[in-house]
């Protein structure tokens, strides 16, 4: 015997922004209209035009008898000094929303809005760590952005990337803005479509000097990553790098603050002699003299998102250093570099898997240590102190 257990109802209303019911604001707005539940979403007038097969258009004006031919739907104020919405000839009872406070209504006493909003990060590497980087941020209420990358939304990217087909050709950059902006319209955001090494130098002025942006190396390749942090100690801007080993059977993730005395990413990581990772290597890398060896082949989106859940608390958490507030989740207790393993088995990882205990295993404790000579060592005792 067969049973239907479609018990849907329709909801029956309109989110209209509290910023045009205060106002009584008169002109064009877009909206989407969603069948199946019945309602009706006005966008906020911030919010940039979209491509959207439920787009409409609407107005919204002082009261009349009926909606303009021209408009598929109208904000209005009845005989009674009250605000309506209507679409095809139907009512719809309305539900106002302030565009920040109801978005990031659910981070309320976790995380600060405002200071959310001022705080400025930089993200080198638009890929599948980029891309969840930066959404995980906006989602946190990050207002400025800065993205840098030089590569397409290519097929076989979508497995792990955040972005979808309709994206596939367009520059990483711009997908990810438009991801951005679809989740706080209110945000600033820069691009550059280049190598980090390629960014002109009014731009680091700009988001290192003046702001002191939080860059966020996402980058495959660790040359990358040394350059981005090479620029912090210059300008004395925090600097996080997340990347990924074999299969991404493990990733490191790895963190330097400015007047803490702390390694740098050159230090820690390489002897100076770094070239691009290659795709036939399992090595350990922290200190070894052939870096070269050392590889990031990608993993399946699960594993990857994983590692780097870890580096957004921490990025989080760097971000509200000064923040009296805001409950710091990993910086007290993870040493500048650390090891996250989404398994030990060598099937996936090789020899090098059993170096960890268990599944998702989480170091704490390694030890990285400067080079003579480094400008990073000037600050005072580079070592990284272990348990």
């Amino acid at each position: 015997m067969a049973f239907s257990c479609d018990v849907k109802q329709k909801v029956q209303k309109a989110f209209v922004p509290q910023t045009v019911l205060e106002g009584a604001i008169q002109g064009t707005l877009k909206g989407s209209f969603h069948e199946n539940s019945g309602v009706l979403n006005v966008y906020h007038p911030d919010i940039p035009p979209i491509e959207d097969s439920h787009l409409l258009n609407g107005l919204c004006k002082p009261f009349s008898n009926g909606a303009d031919g021209d408009n598929d739907f109208y904000l209005d104020i009845d005989t009674n000094g009250e605000w309506v919405a209507s679409y095809a000839g139907e009512y719809y009872p309305i539900q106002s929303y302030d565009l920040v406070q109801s978005v990031f209504s659910r981070n309320s006493g976790l995380l600060e809005s405002s200071q959310m909003a001022d705080a400025w990060v930089a993200i080198f590497g638009c890929g599948s760590v980029g891309s969840y980087v930066a959404l995980e941020l906006a989602r946190a209420g990050v207002g400025n952005f800065l993205l840098v990358d030089n590569d397409i939304v290519e097929y076989h990217n979508l497995c792990r990337h955040q972005c979808g087909i309709h994206e596939v050709g367009d520059y990483k950059v711009d997908a990810i803005e438009r991801r951005i902006l679809d989740i706080n319209p209110l945000a600033h955001i820069e691009k550059h479509i280049a190598l980090a090494e390629y960014v002109p130098k009014e731009i680091w002025d700009r988001w290192l000097d003046q702001h002191k942006a939080l860059c966020i190396g996402c980058a495959d390749n660790r040359e990358a990553d040394v350059f981005i942090n090479e620029r912090c100690l210059l300008y004395e801007a925090p600097f996080l790098s997340i990347g990924f080993w074999e299969r991404a059977f493990a990733g490191e993730i790895f963190y330097w603050l400015p007047n803490t005395g702390m390694v740098c990413y050159r230090c820690a990581l390489g002897d100076g002699s770094l070239s691009r990772r290659t795709s036939n290597s399992r090595r350990f890398y922290t200190t070894q003299e052939d870096i070269a060896a050392a590889t990031f082949e990608p993993g399946i989106a699960v594993d990857i998102d994983f590692v780097t859940t870890v580096g957004i608390k921490l990025a989080l958490d760097i971000l509200n250093q000064d923040n009296r507030n805001f409950t710091q989740r990993l910086l007290p207790s993870l040493e500048q570099y650390t090891l996250v393993c989404n398994t030990n088995d060598p099937r996936i990882g090789g020899d090098l898997a059993e170096i960890f205990s268990y599944p998702l295993q989480i170091t704490t404790s390694l030890k990285v240590t400067s080079s003579p000579g480094c400008e990073c060592a000037l600050e005072g005792d580079c070592n990284v102190r272990t348990e």
